[in-house]
């Protein structure tokens, strides 16, 4: 069965097309669509006080919000969370019949409110310039959520636990928000974030059921019931939110946090990197405390001429519509063990050098073009690659420089390409290789912005052939993400926050991530029905994943 096309204009979807970065790839992906769209940090130093790691003894500043009705009703908006972020708004008043209303899958929502830095930023650090490169990413929120069983095995009694833990994470949040100071704040332009100490957008929830039980199985279908929901309401204020929160915690006392943050200013590692230092924080753990380091905007100056389009957002660049589908998707987990990536690099290794990351993506870009090839004509197949590229510079930046400090490569493989192992390893280097010291030099000083443009029309012009099979490949490997401890453990499971099914526009993506234990991978793969029935069929795949397994097993 061909795809369906889709035959409209895009210019007025705000969609981010990159997920988040890891060590090594980031990205998504996007299947063609026929439209008429062609488009044409400053040095902040750590503030005296505001960086402490020291106990705030202030009150807590929280904004207490009404409760929108897309967080009580069975039925919450879904496709937004992937293609656009929606302003704020103020919700409306609640009824006292709504508090605590229990939701068909059993969730209520408990509270809804902002949550703000402990202390107030100073008036010079009001406004925090964006880098060329946060200019080009749009303002789309991508969501993970962290599971965490209850491992208090004494006689506290849960409700007990559950108030102690609540009242942790919110403070310990105001905390990480006076040195996070613009993630307190809104995007309101392609220029700079507006530091107003606004807050962080937190939503708490309980949800009836066992925690264990939920992870050994999960039910996909609930999945979005744990995401915040931008609020809904009559009138719209300026801005959008940074980030945004829901804790929800179990009838045994284990907890869910998920966490959207906007791409606008907030990559894979940035992501990290902030998550992991509000865990440090609700565990006091001062000696493993990560300061953000707020370099990027001053090494990449961002555009500031008069664009010639003034409709069109610098963002509308890394717009590529040809990348879409529409019709039927369908996302699944594919978990290759330490043993089965062993093997598999082995395989690669043979005759090219791979990464567990590259071998992984190689292996299932593979498939997934055979699949399709089996339903559509032979043609090329177009891989985009995100690459994290702060270790790339002549002076590698930090691991805590804040901000989209990422780049896409391009692997591409055409219908006459043997379609092998090796072959896509090969063509997935040669892309990255692409992506060196030299390349990324050219971003910084007064031109590197005008190099942002042209490079990213440059990605643009290989997403524009309507007769070609587009991937994406995003990795959050090696990133840190089970290495969050609030003070009662490390996650047992983390997964994808959105799951691409029954959208009207989709991507085929690629998400890696590690097990939470023995040094596996987690492939989170999104593609049409028919291509997923064949790929998850496949028995070059089937060799070393197995698919949909319960996120306990060891």
């Amino acid at each position: 069965m061909k795809k369906h096309r889709l035959q409209s204009s895009y210019r007025s979807l705000s969609a981010s097309y990159h997920l988040l970065d890891g060590s090594v790839t980031e990205g998504s992906s996007h299947r063609r669509t026929r439209s008429a769209f062609q488009p044409p940090t400053e040095n902040l130093q750590q503030r005296s006080g505001f960086a402490s790691s020291k106990a705030c003894k202030q009150p807590l500043h929280i904004v207490e919000r009404s409760l929108p009705t897309s967080l009580v009703t069975t039925k919450r908006p879904y496709v937004s969370r992937l293609f656009s972020a929606n302003p704020c708004v103020i919700p409306r008043e609640l009824t006292e019949n709504e508090i605590g209303r229990k939701s068909t899958g059993g969730i209520r929502v408990m509270s809804i409110q902002n949550v703000k830095p402990d202390r107030p930023t100073p008036d010079a650090l009001r406004s925090y310039k964006l880098s060329a490169f946060d200019q080009i990413n749009a303002p789309s929120y991508v969501p993970f959520i962290f599971f965490y069983l209850n491992n208090n095995n004494g006689n506290t009694n849960v409700n007990d636990i559950i108030l102690q833990r609540s009242k942790l994470l919110k403070q310990s949040m105001s905390q990480t928000l006076t040195k996070f100071y613009p993630f307190a704040g809104k995007y309101t332009n392609d220029i700079h974030i507006d530091c107003n100490d606004e807050g962080v957008y937190y939503v708490q929830t309980q949800v009836d059921g066992d925690l264990s039980s939920f992870i050994a199985k999960p039910d996909y279908k609930l999945i979005p019931s744990l995401l915040p929901i931008p609020p809904n309401a009559k009138e719209p204020t300026l801005g959008y939110y940074l980030v945004m929160i829901q804790v929800n915690f179990f009838s045994c006392g284990g907890v869910a946090i998920s966490m959207s943050n906007s791409h606008k200013l907030i990559d894979g590692g940035t992501y990290m990197t902030f998550l992991n230092s509000w865990a440090s924080a609700a565990k006091g753990d001062k000696q493993n405390m990560t300061y953000p380091n707020f370099v990027s905007s001053s090494l990449f100056l961002p555009n500031t001429k008069t664009p010639l389009y003034p409709s069109f957002p610098l963002s509308s660049l890394a717009v590529w519509p040809m990348m879409l589908n529409t019709g039927k998707c369908v996302t699944k987990r594919f978990r290759f063990d330490a043993s089965a990536l062993q093997a598999l690099k082995a395989k690669a290794n043979e005759s090219v050098s791979a990464t567990r990351v590259v071998a992984v993506t190689s292996l299932i870009w593979k498939c997934a073009t055979s699949a399709a090839r089996k339903l559509n004509e032979e043609r090329p197949s177009i891989l985009q690659i995100a690459v994290n590229i702060r270790g790339r510079f002549a002076t590698p930046l930090p691991r805590n420089a804040i901000g989209n400090i990422i780049w896409n490569g391009i692997a591409r493989c055409e219908p006459n390409h043997t379609l092998t192992l090796d072959t896509m390893v090969g063509h997935i280097n040669a892309g990255v290789a692409k992506i060196d010291t030299k390349f990324v030099e050219q971003f910084k000083g007064e031109q590197g912005a005008d190099k942002v443009i042209d490079e990213i029309r440059w990605l643009g012009a290989q997403m524009t052939s309507y007769d070609a099979d587009y991937y994406s490949t995003s990795s959050m490997c090696n990133s840190g993400m089970y290495e969050a401890d609030f003070g009662w453990g490390k996650p047992v499971w983390s997964c994808l926050g959105y799951l691409n099914n029954d959208v009207p526009l989709y991507a085929n993506v690629i998400m890696l991530m590690d097990t939470s234990t023995g040094g596996g991978i987690e492939a989170w793969v999104t593609l049409s029905e028919d291509e997923m029935a064949i790929l998850e069929g496949d028995p070059d795949l089937l060799l070393y994943a197995s698919v949909e397994p319960s996120p306990l097993q060891g």
